[in-house]
């Protein structure tokens, strides 16, 4: 990459720019990290998710995700600071890919007139299962 390029992407998925060399110095670049909100998709997925430890998954209906959290609605959320796993199948390819995901809640949403209640919670690590297990 060419110094005085703009936007690179970070392995941790946030961007930053270059500046190229400063009056006085010698072959010498600067680097900014542009911080914000990881980038979010609207996803209207059905989710499984319960509390580790929990034998029961409950039900959910996913809002959006990102690299770093999810939100989804429910009709038992769970508490602030709890930690989860949350479980979806993502609509591609001939045999749809399932995702287990750990992270902690991270605020509730109160339900409204034509909603469940929701819950956002990060996603700390994740992989993914295999068909059988996707569901």
């Amino acid at each position: 990459m060419e110094v005085g390029s703009r936007d690179q992407t970070m392995r941790n998925g946030t961007s930053a720019a270059l500046a190229g060399p400063s009056p006085g110095s010698a072959q010498r670049s600067h680097v900014r990290k542009v911080s914000g909100r990881a980038r979010r998709f609207a996803l209207h997925l059905p989710v499984r998710y319960r509390c580790l430890g929990e034998a029961r998954w409950q039900d959910g209906r996913m809002e959006n995700i990102s690299r770093s959290g999810v939100l989804f609605w429910t009709d038992h959320p769970a508490a602030v600071d709890s930690a989860v796993e949350i479980r979806f199948v993502l609509p591609v390819g001939p045999v749809a890919p399932g995702v287990l995901c750990r992270g902690r809640i991270v605020r509730t949403v109160p339900a409204g007139p034509e909603r469940l209640p929701g819950v956002a919670a990060t996603i700390s690590a994740y992989r993914f299962l295999r068909p059988p297990d996707a569901a």
